[in-house]
């Protein structure tokens, strides 16, 4: 093999690495302190671009680059660490993960493996939604993206060097593809910005085009010039502003993303020489910090997603402390037991060293597969005593009969992908009557439970979208300030079914407490304008609510269909839920007294308002208009429950009940002692 040559060590890089690994640690374990400590992630894309590139570019000038010898320095690199986190938060989830939360571990080590998370992730959800935190391998992704990069970009520069073309072009061209790419989806879809790997690999395309600047001109020499000394000061200052200036409510990367890239290029073009980094980052605490930085990286999200786990999303307080310090003494053990024989230890043997590698991290990424495939293992010793289980069931039942007919494209206008809500309209059957569900998300949940329990699932058609009261001429605007696109939507809606003979049924469902308490803003419209020409009409939400359900009813009982006003479910809060998963977890003491439920009383007070509501627009209507109220199943004399017989049946966020709670209050709600006679049912 011909011999490697590195570019000569700077421990101020090191330094580098323990500044970017302290602000994606403080992040992760007090999101509030340091709100842009996310960027850590894009200091280190510039460094593994830099350190790489600088490796390459000497190899090609002295003849000895060889692919072979770069992937398995690469293996050598990464994968030992890698493989003892991959085995080790198996083995942690065999005893501490309820099923569906195994078979979504086991998903995302097998995508680490494979160094595909960013994909997987991607396909999933945003690195910033709540559901993230119960990731516990989410920051793979970020190692994905940079082995993603080293599989083109060693060829490339191999090219480019043959065929004599200038790197620094090549670099820079690609470079500002990729940043304009970065910039056209972060406008358009942030998560695909976030996670794809073409939105992100101009900041290892910087790194690398600063390593190739000095190589050609062997300025990374130590220097004390004024114009170092203001260098570093300014990188400093860009990555310090990125840290403390940036939050998850930005549309990162996009341009924000230039504060830590030229932040960290600043810093590493300032050299070695200048005061920061000669006596800030080259300092040996952080030199320290920078060493383990990579095993510290796999290691702190782990434990911390774990921790969140364990207390159902409770907020860790001083345990993310100790979690933290778990973190960097498992990433000095990782680096000095496992790192280090491997990659400088004895070089005997090299190539059976190099094949256990690969044979370990495919054993764990097919591990994570089987796992899976498995299910979570849901039969596993571990979950035996649990004296609570959870009904997973995903709602694919609308999914699955959708039909990209004429009436779907009519009444969705374009801006409706299937599988985003839960419906199903396709070839309706002609031989009975039907059942139409509008609501919001709590429409589609309830949708899930009528069609699960109807004998013939094709009669009861789902027409809601999430996060809109299914009333006339009302939009709702979310927290970000944005609206939900909920007109004409809904106006379209409510016209196909009242042109629709065969439908006789109509059931009304929603979360109807967050539009009234202002968790999601209702904004009024005129019936028959378009979002663009119409103005917000000045009055109260419950008058708007008022007129929207008035309107709506008038509307389907012109039509001559039967309504059915279901309120709303009882909203458990954090601490019902939290109780309620205590029961749930094999490793957590379960006291006899769960709380895993809530006072009939203060889910009356809840309701006290949409009640009043419903029931008098309801009795304008007396022959056509009915209410259901859930708590009829739901609740009892004094408490309303989130469990039955052995099962819980509400999902975590307290306020979406189960497929299992879903069919529990559809077979009470379609049964004719409710008085909903016409309710569709296959005889």
């Amino acid at each position: 093999m011909r011999s490697h040559r590195h570019p000569a060590y700077r421990a101020d890089i090191d330094g580098l690495r323990a500044l970017a690994i302290l602000a994606v640690v403080v992040f992760h374990a007090y999101p509030r302190s340091l709100p842009g400590g996310f960027v850590g992630v894009d200091v280190f894309f510039v460094i593994s671009g830099y350190l790489i590139g600088g490796i390459i570019f000497k190899n090609l000038d002295a003849g000895c680059f060889s692919f072979a010898d770069f992937y398995a320095r690469r293996a050598k690199r990464i994968f030992p660490a890698l493989i003892v986190v991959l085995l080790g938060c198996l083995g942690f989830g065999w005893f501490a993960l309820l099923a569906d939360e195994y078979r979504a571990l086991g998903k995302h080590v097998a995508a680490g493996a494979g160094f595909v998370s960013n994909l997987a992730l991607w396909r999933e959800s945003g690195y910033f939604d709540t559901a993230a935190d119960f990731k516990p391998l989410l920051h793979l992704w970020s190692l994905g993206i940079e082995e993603q990069f080293y599989l083109l970009y060693p060829l490339l520069m191999v090219l480019a060097w043959r065929l004599r073309t200038n790197p620094l072009v090549v670099l820079a061209l690609l470079a500002g593809l990729s940043f304009g790419f970065n910039l056209f989806l972060a406008g358009s879809d942030t998560v695909a910005a976030f996670f794809l790997p073409v939105s992100r690999f101009w900041e290892l395309l910087t790194g690398s085009a600063l390593a190739y600047a000095h190589f050609q001109r062997a300025t990374a020499k130590p220097s004390a010039s004024l114009r170092h000394e203001l260098q570093a000061v300014a990188g400093m200052l860009l990555i310090a502003a990125a840290i403390l200036v940036l939050d998850k409510d930005k549309d990162f990367p996009g341009a924000w993303a230039l504060l830590p890239t030229l932040g960290a290029l600043l810093l590493i073009g300032a050299g070695p020489g200048s005061w920061i980094n000669r006596h800030l980052l080259a300092s040996r605490p952080m030199v320290f910090i920078g060493v383990i930085s990579y095993p510290l990286y796999l290691w702190h999200w782990l434990l911390l997603s774990f921790g969140l786990i364990l207390r159902s999303g409770e907020p860790l307080h001083h345990r993310a402390a100790f979690l933290v310090g778990a973190a960097f003494l498992l990433a000095w053990l990782t680096y000095r037991f496992v790192e280090c024989p491997v990659r400088f230890g004895a070089p005997a043997f090299p190539r059976l060293k190099l094949a256990s590698l690969w044979s370990l991290l495919a054993c764990a990424g097919l591990l994570g597969f089987a796992v899976f495939r498995l299910d979570g293992l849901p039969e596993r010793p571990a979950l035996a005593d649990v004296r609570l289980k959870i009904d997973r069931d995903l709602p694919r039942l609308a999914a699955d009969g959708y039909r990209s007919n004429g009436i779907a494209k009519a009444l969705f206008q374009g801006e409706f992908k299937p599988g985003d809500d839960f419906f199903q309209l396709g070839d309706l059957p002609k031989d009975q009557p039907l059942t139409a569900v509008i609501g919001d998300s709590h429409g589609n949940m309830l949708y899930q439970g009528l069609a699960t329990a109807a004998a013939r699932p094709e009669t009861v058609l789902n027409l809601g979208r999430g996060s809109c009261l299914p009333f006339i001429g009302l939009d709702t605007i979310k927290k970000s300030g944005k609206s939900a696109g909920c007109q004409p939507f809904v106006g379209n809606a409510i016209d196909f079914i009242a042109q629709t003979p065969n439908i006789a049924t109509v059931v009304v469902a929603a979360f109807y407490k967050q539009y009234l308490d202002g968790g999601v803003t209702l904004r009024g419209r005129q019936a028959g304008s378009t979002p663009s020409g119409s103005a917000p009409l000045t009055a109260s939400t419950a008058e708007l609510f008022r007129t929207g359900l008035s309107d709506t009813l008038e509307r389907l009982v012109q039509a001559d269909k039967t309504i059915v006003l279901s309120l709303d479910n009882p909203d458990m809060d954090r601490t019902v839920m939290t109780a309620c998963y205590s029961l749930l977890r094999p490793l957590l003491p379960r006291s006899p007294d769960t709380g895993c439920q809530m006072p009939r009383a203060r889910h009356e007070r809840d309701q006290a308002l949409v009640r009043s509501l419903i029931e008098d627009a309801a009795a304008r209507f007396p022959h056509k208009v009915r209410v259901f109220d859930p708590a009829a199943v739901l609740c009892d004399a004094r408490y309303c429950y989130a469990y039955h017989k052995d099962d819980l049946i509400y999902q975590f966020d307290g306020n979406h009940l189960t497929v299992k709670g879903a069919v529990l209050v559809a077979e009470q709600l379609s049964s004719r002692r409710q008085g909903a006679a016409t309710f569709a049912r296959a005889r």
